[in-house]
Order: C-alpha cells, then structure tokens, then sequence
C-alpha cells in the first residue's frame, strides 16, 4: 500500500526546504513529503501523484505568490482532491482569503509565519491522523454498505428458496410432517392434511397422535402403542420405516407407511424430525391376495438390488466409521507409546542395570515395536480406505534390499527345512526410484506368509525385467472383462511418480505405450513369490485381499491380523501395478505383481552416512533456553531427560497459556509443544507467541534493524524456534500447524536422534559424535528405529578374546532351533568374561537377526 502524501507550496526554496525539515521531523517516514514553487507547478505535481493513484492527505500552501494566491490555490485543489485538508501559511492573509479558504477548499487550520515549529508539528500531526482517520472511517461506511446489499441479496434469496420449498412439499404426492424437540408439530403439507383430515396444521403434540387420529395396529383393534410411534422414535434419535399403522376415520381404514427421520444439530442433539406417510392401501390388499411365488421376476431382482446397495452402503460407512475411529485411536496408543519407548532408550546405555532389569528393558522395548508395527499397519489400512496413502519415490539399491531381505528370511526358512531362493535376472537394474518402503513392505509380508505356510520345500522369489513389447504377466481390470472381480479404484499417482495419471483399471504399459513415455529411464519390473507350502482353497481365494479376512490355513496358525495382502495389494496399485495370485491346494502358491520404475545412474544415488552416536556438545556454545509444553507429565520428563545431560537449560509447562507465561518471561530459544492440551491447546499458544513477536518487531524503533538470519530481535529476546509433537496420523494437522507459526513437525513416538537433529537443524547446535564404525546408505535407514546399543558397529571380531569350542557348538545349535530364550540363555553364559561380545550378539537378537548372531559366532571361530 502507497504511503499517503503531503504537499508544501511556496514561491521561495529557503523557506520549503526548512519546512520540508520540519515535517519531516514530526512525521518521520509515515508520510511523502513533496514540493512545489508556485501554484501551477502545485497544480501539475497533484495532477501527476493522482495518475499514480496517491492519496494527498495534506496541503501546505502560502498565500502570496506571483501565479495563484493561495485560497484561490486551495480552492481549486479542493475541487480536484475534496479529501484533501489544507493548511494556509502566511503572515498577510486578510479575513476574506480565509474565509474563502475555509468555505471552499477544506481549510484546516491557518499557521501565521514565522511559524512555532512546535505549533507546525502538532497541527500537522494532528491533520495527518485526522485525514487517516476519515479515510478509515469512509472505508467502514463503503464496507458495511456492501455488507447490508449482500446481506439483503441473500434473505431475498432465501426468502424465495424457502417459497420454492413450501411449493414442492405442497405439490407433493405423500404426506410430509414435521415435528419439534419438544413433540409440537411445526408443518403439514397438503397431501398430509387431506391424509388426516385436518383443515390446519394439527395442534396435538406427537404422543397423542394416535389417539388424536385413532391411529391401530394393523389387523388389530390396538392403538398403536404411543412408545412404538415412529414419529417419537425419531426424535429419540432413531430412523424408522414402518407399515403396519391404519387410520381409522369416519368408518373407513387407510394403511399407512410410514418414514420417519431425525435432524441432529451440530450438538449431535435432535433438533427437529421428519415424517413421510403415505396410502398403502391397494398395496397392502395386493399382499393379501397375491402370494410372495406370484410377484414378478423383474420386482425381485429390483427389489434385491435395492437390498444389495443398502447393504453396500451400510457396509461402506461402517469401514469410514472404523477408519476414523483407528485415526483417532492412534493418538491416544501412540502417546503411551512415545514414554515407553522413549525411557526405553534413556535406560538402556545405564551401567547401573543388573542383567535381568536389563533383560526386561530389552522385553519392553521390544514388546512397544511390535505395537508400533501393529498401530502403523491397522493406520495404514485406514489411510488407504480414506484415499489419503501418497507416493513417497527415492532413488535406492534393489540389489542391496533384496540381499537384506535374503539376510533377513534366510535363518528362518533353515529352520523350517526349506530352501530360500532369491533369483534376479542380469538385466534388472541395479539403481532404480520408486517408493522403497512400500516395496520393502510387499516383498516382506509376500516371503513372511510363503515361509509360513510353507512346511517342506522351497520357497523362490524372482525379479525380472520385461522387455520393450514384452506382455505383461499381470491381468489388470481391462483384461478380467467377464470375471467376478471388481478391483477398486486407485489414487491419482503424484508428479514425482511414474505416470502423472494411471488408470487403475488399464494396463500401465499399454498406458506408457499409449502415450509415448517421456523418459526412456523408465522400465518394468517383474516380481514372484513362489512357495511348494499348504496352497489356497478356490473358496477362500476370492476373499484372499480382503481386510481382516484370513484364510483356513491362516486361522489353523493363529497368527496375523488378516492385514498383510490388503495393504500389499493396496500399496502395489498405488506404485502402477497389481498383484495377482495362482494356487492350489497341496501344491503352493504363486503372488506376482508388476510395477513401473525409473531406472537410476550410480552417480545420482546418495552418498553412504556414517552412523554416530552423539556423546555431548561442542565447546564455546551458548546455552540454548528450551521449553517443553505437554499435557502429560511422562512425555514431558523423557524429553528433559534426553536433553538435560548435554546442559540444556530446560522449562516446562502442562498447557498452552502456562506456556505463553513462561515464553514471556524467559524467553526461550526453541520450543517442544504439543498440539492437543487442554486450557489453551498447541495450535493457539503458538498462534499467540507469533502475533506477540509481530507486535515486538512493529514496537522497535526505526532505526533498528532486526538481524532475520540470527532469528534475534535483541539479545535478550529470541524469537523461538517451535516444533509441533503430535501423537495423531493426520496429514492435515501437520499442515496446520505449521500454517499457525510451528517450525517443524515430530511424530511421536519420537526417537533420541529425532529431537537432537531437530535442535541442529533449527539452532545449529553442534555436537560432539563418537563413531559406530559402520556405514548406510541414505535409504537403508529404514526400519532401523528400534536399534537401542550402537555396541553392534563398535566390536571387531578378531579382537575378541577366544571362545570355548563347545560353547560355539551349543550356541550354533541353538540358533538353528529359533528358540529366543534358549539363546539369550546361552548369551549370558560368556557375559562375565565376555560382556562386549554378549552385548553384540544380544543386540542381534533383539532384532530376531539370527543369521547375523551365526555369521559372527563363526567369524569368531574361524579369527
């Protein structure tokens, strides 16, 4: 917005330069201030400011000068700007120039020369805030007038929208009633009326309406029981339909069918509701005459669709109904969580912990993933049924995911007697992007399920490249034209994925052929999963992707949450693909699916991160302020607890206004708030801190300057940096809540390195590390949160004293039964001797990582 302008006139340069000082001194930098030496120079000078669409707010003018005198001047700027005030400046101004002055051009005040420069700066001052004032005032006038013609377009609108309703529920063929909270009717339509035989609207309440209108039972000579009306019903909150009411009048019986309707309010209360009644007389004598064998074809089959969409609609509320309840759940488990495991890391590098505390910390931390995992899995079915599951692609090393994931299943599938066998054709990239979790995942639940099913055997994963021409191995919805199966539709792939539009029911290569891809870098991978295990009944394969729905070979285990191929089949369309399934009983099964992806350059792929464990601060830091807001007490004692042993200065607060007290007063440089307290909540106690510091920044004097790259506006008074904690799942509260003022956005629960790396990225905290000695890529971080020693990265086999030889014995025995106690049991045999060694190899199996457990034990050996 243009700054409003004063203008000084005056036929000598001494005296508009000193004046231009003057004003400037009163009015700083809040106005422009030009200059003009004469009334037609004046004249030109608003003439342009005009076109430039600034708003004169002042005119200074003498009143001698050689072209105009200056009422005459004024006048005339009065007529080309009547907003404008003026102030005339002379000594030999007579009382018919001022009059004139005043009755023509808006005079404001006349300054006798020589001027007080006190007097010239208050009667400026004032003026300014009176033009500013008046401006304000016109804008409210203009604003509230728009206002009030909107507001009457929009009664006059509903005003006709309502004439428009009372026509169509008049014009109505069935009677249409509505009924207050408190039982008093509000409205009849004609057609009701003429129905009840009620010339106006009925005064009786809804309890009496039976009695009122002599309202029975059909077939009966009972009054339909007050209770059981459906109109009382309804405003109980129920939907009611029912047709077995008569209305008894002046000798005849009119059946009835009746549909009633609750209308709640934002309260969740009934506000009013809603009956619909219709004669179902010739219907009702229809049924009587004609039996149920004798209705027609066409009104069974229509009469059973009707059914079927019911129910299809029941069903799909049911499963939003089930989604939104997960979504919020979550908050409230991951909260327990996030202490659980968070003091789980805190204590774990304790010396104090004797073997079996330790031991149980270890059964603890362990137990809290495994409810983690089940938490994430169930959201993860809810975020798919709500459409709000994205594509997250990075580039990674399939290479090195399929070796984990031979690493992984390997030991357990020798356990089992059954041979493991990865194949992975020559042609099949190395460095490919698309959206490595979600395969991770697949692949995971795919090999979990053939090895458990899979008795005696072999289970054989295989990944090819499909050749330019090659078709496709997967039958997506175009293909299946005919059969029983419906695949559902899918999310509209974002732009970093493979195709910016992938119909769910076409084949992606025909798509990519169809439109001649723009990247030759994108190909197709093929991926099997074949097992010689139980097989799949043809009864339960039609419901093998089906939520929460497990095989008869799955519920003999006992094991699973009917989860696993849902989500996997969910997660391959939203990648591009499908997956499908061949088996049979006794033989095996055989899960493919096809997926798009970019092939990558080795040159492109992240360089490999060294793991470090932070050990303190680094020397000649100052020391960072940092408040924690949560409700909760344990949530707020993990965090100082991580933080206070590297000499933070640490506060906290229980809610949002507690929270702003403190700020005030301490002025802390970074802040840990949660979102949900009660009293003032983390969305308005950072919404608040904000406004505060914008009237901090407009309160300082213009001469300072506020250093943005320190984020400081002094010193003493930081602005702080605030990172929002949540236990919810919910994208949109992220979004929020850095649309309210929050920095940065953690997850809970949160690990140690999660809040470390935040106060490095927000405060530029640098710290002191200790290396692990090992190395990861900068996508094969994933799933390594429940990693609680970094003792696994530290320990050089060769340097560990020797084992006893039968101890390596028993200890590869054991290993090979997978049984966890027996071998945290043979552990601790070697712990008193051997306590860095016994860490390692329980490290390992915290993890289940027991083919790392034997890979070391023979390393030893062989060392």
């Amino acid at each position: 917005m243009k700054k409003p302008v004063i203008v000084c006139i005056d036929d000598e340069p001494d005296v508009l330069n000193s004046l231009k000082i003057e004003l400037r001194k009163a009015i700083g930098d809040r106005c422009i201030i030009e200059t003009a030496e004469g009334g037609e120079d004046a004249l030109e000078l608003l003439a342009d400011l005009q076109a430039d669409e600034y708003e004169i707010a002042l005119v200074l003018s003498d009143y001698i000068m050689p072209d105009i005198k200056g009422d005459e001047l004024l006048k005339r700027i009065h007529e080309r700007s009547p907003d404008t005030l003026t102030i005339m400046l002379t000594g030999q101004a007579d009382l018919e120039a001022l009059s004139n002055a005043i009755k023509y051009a808006k005079l404001y005040r006349y300054i006798p020369k020589p001027w007080l420069n006190e007097d010239l700066k208050l009667t400026v001052v004032e003026a300014v805030h009176s033009y500013l004032q008046d401006q304000k005032l016109t804008d409210e006038i203009i604003k509230r007038q728009e206002a009030n013609i909107e507001l009457k377009r929009v009664n006059e609108a509903l005003s006709a929208s309502e004439s428009q309703l009372n026509q169509f529920l008049e014009a109505l063929p069935v009677g249409v009633s509505v009924y207050n909270s408190d039982g008093s009717s509000a409205y009849f339509n004609r057609t009701a009326r003429e129905l009840l035989g009620a010339e106006a609207i009925p005064e009786s309440r809804a309890e009496q309406l039976a009695a009122t209108y002599q309202l029975y039972v059909a077939n009966s000579d009972e009054l339909y029981p007050p209770d059981n009306l459906p109109i009382l019903r309804a405003l109980g909150g129920e939907f009611v339909r029912v047709d077995d009411v008569e209305l008894r009048q002046n000798g005849k019986s009119v059946a009835l069918e009746i549909s009633t309707t609750p209308i709640f309010d934002i309260n969740g209360n009934v506000s009013y509701a809603i009956a619909t009644f219709q004669d179902i007389s010739d219907r009702k004598q229809a049924e009587k005459v004609v039996v149920d064998y004798q209705r027609t074809l066409e009104s069974q089959i229509q009469e059973r669709t009707e059914e079927l969409q019911q129910a299809k609609e029941a069903a799909e509320a049911a499963n939003r109904a089930k989604s939104t309840f997960l979504a919020n759940m979550s908050h409230e488990l991951r909260t327990p969580l996030n202490a659980i495991l968070g003091f789980a890391q805190i204590m774990e590098p304790s010396p104090n912990l004797t073997r079996e505390n330790r031991d149980n910390l270890r059964i603890i931390h362990r137990s809290g993933e495994h409810l983690l995992t089940l938490i994430n899995q169930a959201l993860d079915l809810s975020k798919i049924e709500a459409g709000r599951m994205s594509l997250e692609a990075t580039s990674f090393d399939i290479y090195r995911l399929l070796e984990e994931l031979e690493d992984m299943f390997q030991l357990r599938a020798e356990n089992q007697e059954v041979n493991l066998i990865f194949e992975r054709s020559s042609p099949v990239p190395q460095y490919i992007q698309t959206d490595q979790i979600k395969l991770r995942q697949v692949l995971i639940n795919l090999l979990s399920n053939a090895i458990k099913f899979t008795q005696i055997g072999r289970v054989v994963v295989r990944v090819k490249r499909l050749e330019e021409g090659q078709p496709s191995q997967i039958k997506y919805a175009s293909d299946r034209v005919g059969e029983n199966e419906i695949i559902p539709e899918l999310n509209s792939i974002n732009n970093d994925s493979i195709f910016p539009q992938n119909a769910p029911d076409k084949n992606p290569k025909q798509t990519l052929a169809a439109s001649e891809t723009r990247n030759n870098s994108i190909c197709f991978l093929l991926f099997e999963v074949e097992d010689t295990g139980v097989g799949i009944s043809p009864e339960d394969l039609g419901n093998i992707f089906t939520a929460f729905v497990q095989t008869a070979s799955g519920q003999k285990t006992q094991k699973g949450t009917g989860l696993g191929l849902t989500i996997s089949r969910q997660f391959v369309r939203l990648m591009g693909g499908d997956i499908t399934v061949e088996s049979e009983l006794e033989r095996g099964s055989l899960f493919k699916f096809e997926i798009p992806v970019h092939q990558v350059e080795a040159s492109a792929m992240p360089a490999a991160k060294i793991n470090y464990e932070i050990i303190g601060l680094q020397p000649n830091q100052p020391q960072y302020r940092i408040l924690i807001v949560d409700d909760g007490e344990d949530n707020r004692q993990l965090l100082i607890k991580m933080l206070s042993p590297l000499g933070f200065a640490l506060q906290e607060a229980s809610h949002g206004m507690e929270a702003l007290e403190i700020w005030e007063t301490w002025q802390p440089h970074l802040i840990f708030i949660d979102l949900r307290m009660p009293v003032m909540d983390g969305y308005e106690a950072t919404r608040e801190i904000r406004a505060r510091i914008q009237q901090r920044r407009e309160g300082l004097p213009g001469t300072v300057e506020i250093n943005v790259e320190s984020n400081i506006l002094t010193p003493e008074l930081p602005i702080p940096k605030i990172i929002a904690l949540t236990a919810s799942t919910i994208e949109e509260r992220r979004s929020f809540a850095l649309l309210v003022g929050c920095d940065d956005f953690i997850n809970k629960p949160f690990r140690k390195v999660d809040i470390l790396d935040s106060l490095n990225q927000h405060l530029g905290i640098e710290y002191i590390y200790r290396s692990t000695g090992s190395s990861v890529s900068g996508n094969d971080e994933i799933g390594e949160g429940n990693i609680l020693s970094d003792s696994a990265g530290r320990f050089a086999p060769a340097s560990a004293p020797k084992l006893p030889a039968e101890w390596i014995d028993n200890m590869k025995q054991v290993i090979r039964s997978a049984d966890f106690d027996l071998i945290a049991t043979t552990i601790e045999e070697i712990r008193i001797t051997r306590p860095e060694f016994a860490d390692l190899l329980q490290h390992h199996l915290d993890n289940f990582d027991y083919q790392k457990i034997f890979n070391l034990i023979t390393e030893v050996e062989e060392s």
